[in-house]
């Protein structure tokens, strides 16, 4: 049994499975996950966990090239925005319109539903690389 970090299997193996430029999407409980993506649905009750649960810990293990955010996020989520610039650092944060965001969505590894049920807690995680070449 692992002794720390991520023990979720299903989310395990995704974060382990990416490679440089893949994405994963950590969503809100109400984000639409197309059909066709793997869905991680972590999601218990309302708001557990938490979307800065499960993205702390994706962040602590998936080394992040770049994000993308909903720009809706900065005037009706702030909170998340700052939560995710503090962790990744401004300049790794892209933002686009929510509909953009949707659209980049069917493009993810996977999709991992928290439940979250703050408007717009929803972010796409592309994979990068350190120190390989």
């Amino acid at each position: 049994m692992k002794k720390s970090g991520i023990i979720n299997p299903a989310l395990c193996r995704a974060i382990a499975s990416l490679g440089h430029t893949d994405s994963i999407v950590i969503c809100d409980a109400g984000l639409p996950i197309p059909e066709e993506v793997e869905r991680i649905d972590l999601s218990l009750v309302r708001d557990v966990p938490s979307f800065n649960q499960v993205f702390h810990a994706i962040a602590e293990e998936l080394q992040v090239e770049q994000a993308v955010m909903a720009e809706e996020a900065t005037c009706e989520n702030p909170r998340v925005v700052e939560v995710i610039t503090e962790a990744l650092g401004k300049d790794k944060v892209k933002f686009v319109p929510h509909s953009e965001l949707k659209e980049l969505t069917e493009s993810a590894k996977a999709v991992v539903r928290t439940g979250e049920f703050r408007p717009y807690a929803n972010v796409i995680l592309y994979s990068g690389v350190d120190g390989l070449f």
